[in-house]
């Protein structure tokens, strides 16, 4: 999910798409493009994708992260982004592509799941909620936007089972936002306190570790029913380390987690 300012979101390629405009597309094995989008991709993924592929994997997040994952700091960003390692052979291809298809479809990255569809947040002025926008971008060699069958945002999302993709990135976007600004204090992200906030994101497994083995919840006050949540649901895991993040960080007030 893209971060757009109030004044550049005009200039993005593409065609921005409402809540009640039409679309045309359709992917299938019978278009001569097919699979074509699986190679040679900057595939960003957000903490829900990794959960969703280590699950799909039967591994650890950690593991995952090992395996499959190139994590960047570009200049001027505060935290790392991360991005789907492709694999070695010539043509650089996803490396959950087969003759088959996609491997992990059911569990696919919320930018595969919602493609030819890009997701961003537009931010205005300072202090005003970011507008969820939508553009139409299907890369030139694809032929799913010549296909007759029409879609809406809504009916596309749902036919992708995107929604709770969709979800999950939105409120990873809004914390992500937070890092406009550098919070390390002269630290930098890899330091202690940056390190920390990516284990809490992006790798749950250790996170559960750290939560449950450490002294957090000695300097924490977690409530009962939500300790039992997080011990089994890695979901609920996120949402919590994504709160801890803002209270850890930023020292936040959050609802769920008070500092003892």
């Amino acid at each position: 999910m893209k971060v757009v300012p109030n004044n550049a979101a005009e200039q993005l390629p593409g065609k921005c798409i409402g809540d009640g405009d039409r679309f045309q597309f359709r992917c299938h094995p019978g278009l001569g493009c097919f699979n074509r989008c699986c190679r040679n991709l900057n595939l960003f993924l957000y903490p829900y994708d990794v959960i969703r592929l280590k699950q799909c994997l039967d591994i650890t997040s950690g593991q995952f992260i090992d395996q499959y994952v190139d994590i960047v700091l570009r200049d001027g960003n505060f935290f790392p982004e991360v991005l789907l390692r492709m694999s070695g052979d010539r043509e650089q291809t996803c490396p959950f592509l087969t003759d088959a298809g996609c491997s992990v479809y059911p569990d696919r990255p919320d930018t595969c799941r919602t493609f030819p569809i890009e997701h961003g947040l537009r931010y205005g002025k300072p202090g005003e909620p970011p507008q969820e926008i939508s553009f139409f971008r299907p890369p030139d060699f694809c032929l799913g936007p010549y296909e007759s069958q029409e879609w809406t945002l809504e009916t596309w999302a749902h036919d992708q089972d995107a929604k709770m993709h969709n979800k999950m990135t939105r409120k990873w976007a809004a914390l992500k936002g937070l890092f406009g600004t550098d919070p390390w204090q002269g630290q930098g992200p890899n330091g202690p306190k940056g390190r920390m906030a990516f284990m809490a994101t992006y790798n749950v497994d250790a996170f559960r570790e750290f939560v449950l083995t450490s002294s957090f919840l000695k300097r924490y006050k977690v409530k009962k029913d939500r300790l039992a949540r997080l011990r089994k649901d890695d979901t609920a895991l996120l949402l919590f380390g994504m709160e801890w993040v803002k209270l850890f960080v930023w020292s936040l007030p959050t609802k769920n987690i008070r500092p003892r």
